[in-house]
């Protein structure tokens, strides 16, 4: 995995990229090692979710459509 961003006392801790090594994204705020905030997370198929994350949760994300 691969983390772009702020860090705090050595933890992720700000405004980052976080990528999997499957490549799923998450770009968005982190608050000590956790997604915290709003975010947009990119799937396996290139569709972007956004909405507020709080750790692992993300509830009432929306899909990002390009019309």
């Amino acid at each position: 995995a691969i983390y772009e961003g702020e860090f705090k006392d050595n933890k992720f801790h700000g405004t980052g990229i976080y990528t999997w090594p499957n490549k799923l994204t998450y770009i968005g705020s982190f608050n000590e090692n956790k997604l915290e905030g709003e975010g947009k997370f990119i799937d396996a198929d290139d569709y972007e979710w956004v909405g507020t994350f709080h750790d692992r949760a993300a509830p009432g994300l929306k899909l990002k459509l390009d019309m």
